[in-house]
């Protein structure tokens, strides 16, 4: 049994990273310069993918709703997805966000501006595309560069690492949001039908 459970989660991580290498190499993704942003956007995208299909599975009627007072709603956590993808970009490369985006460096302001559903949705996508633009003209000669990060000098690499520490985080946060309003994440769904079949006991 520890032997199927191992081969499961192989299964698992060869299908996902698949699906991010896949995922990376769309039409609307800029071309990574060097391997250290190849891999990086791959491992980022697979993250951006889930956010998207998780913010249309959860229906605008639970889109204020907190796990307790004073806690990012559902809302705010995907904007403030939005709010770090410019944020990180612009602390990893000096590159300004779109001035259409609205950005400032207010996350309490950035997270409340707006609880509409279809919204917030569009403001996910242009700030992954900034993501992708940026990170793909980036050449490699300034991934050692040092930069400031709240104070402390860091490489843009550090930061680029961050920025999808970031995005994961915040995923897994939206992730038991929709569990605990028992909304189901849609790349779970079909998980049973992407696992190798477990060995049959012997009597």
């Amino acid at each position: 049994m520890k032997n199927a459970s191992r081969y499961a989660a192989i299964a698992g991580l060869v299908i996902g990273l698949g699906g991010a290498a896949a995922h990376a190499a769309g039409p609307a993704a800029t071309p990574a310069k060097g391997a250290f942003q190849r891999d990086l956007m791959g491992v980022y995208s697979d993250a951006e993918k889930k956010v998207l299909e998780l913010e249309e599975a959860v229906p605008q009627s639970k889109f204020d709703w907190r796990p307790a007072p004073g806690v990012r709603s559902i809302a705010e956590a995907y904007l403030h997805i939005a709010f770090g993808n410019y944020g990180l970009t612009k602390m990893a490369t000096g590159k300004e966000p779109p001035a259409e985006a609205g950005w400032e460096m207010n996350p309490t302001k950035w997270d409340k501006k707006t609880k509409d559903k279809a919204e917030i949705k569009k403001i996910l996508e242009k700030s992954f595309a900034h993501v992708h633009e940026v990170i793909g003209a980036l050449p490699d000669a300034d991934l050692d560069k040092m930069v400031n990060l709240f104070g402390h000098e860091v490489t843009a690499r550090a930061v680029l690492i961050i920025l999808v520490g970031h995005l994961n985080e915040h995923l897994g946060q939206s992730v038991a949001y929709a569990r605990a309003n028992k909304i189901t994440p849609p790349w779970s769904k079909d998980e049973k039908a992407h696992m190798p079949p477990l060995p049959e006991k012997k009597p």
